[in-house]
């Protein structure tokens, strides 16, 4: 933006900035052991960091306030040329949009993964991807088709094949291994679980969390 496009719209060229540092920073705040490791080639881990590194990251979350203290000082010496409220309005918009992008990223993430259910595929497991394993792509339809609603030991066990070797969840009468938990932090795993009643057919079938 050119300094007379500055002056005219002084507004949006300031919400400019202060979405652009905001943005910068918060990235820079992230993604830090990538720059750091990958980018610099320093070999550090967070408790290792360099005393430089320590202070750089501090300036640098403590960024976009400076700025905003710089643009406030240049309100009150040369007047409305200077927008601070543009630019606070420029760094919140920011934030509402990370934060948006955070807690709708796994609901569109577990969304765009769904596949159809399919027994061979089940029984294989295939994990190229271990964040999404083919049985956790598949667990939502297979209990909302109501595959196993009523059914026989039997025909769960030849649908699913036999149950996970785990010493999880042991009062259930099957258990497989779905893969890590959905959702915003996934340290869990996700497992279906299945109870007989006395008659030999499925009681209560549902995914669980570890």
């Amino acid at each position: 933006m050119t300094d007379s496009s500055w002056r005219r719209h002084p507004r949006a060229a300031f919400a400019l900035l202060g979405a652009v540092v905001t943005a910068l920073a918060g990235a820079a705040q992230f993604y830090w052991f990538e720059i750091a490791n990958d980018l610099l080639g320093l070999g550090v881990g967070y408790d290792t960091r360099p005393a430089w590194l320590r202070v750089a990251m501090t300036l640098i979350a403590w960024l976009p306030l400076i700025i905003l203290g710089a643009v406030a000082v240049g309100r009150i010496r040369h007047g409305r040329v200077f927008r601070p409220l543009a630019y606070v309005a420029g760094a919140l918009g920011v934030c509402v949009l990370a934060t948006g992008e955070l807690l709708l990223r796994p609901a569109v993430e577990d969304f765009w993964h769904r596949a159809a259910f399919d027994s061979a595929a089940w029984r294989q497991n295939d994990r190229p991807d271990t964040e999404w394993p083919a049985r956790l792509t598949m667990a939502d339809d297979l209990l909302e088709r109501g595959l196993l609603r009523h059914a026989p030991r039997d025909s769960v066990e030849r649908l699913l094949g036999p149950r996970d070797q785990t010493n999880y969840f042991r009062e259930w009468d099957l258990v497989y291994w779905l893969g890590p938990e959905r959702g915003l932090i996934r340290i869990d795993s996700e497992w279906l679980v299945v109870s007989f009643a006395a008659d030999g057919r499925v009681r209560d079938a549902r995914i669980v969390r570890d």
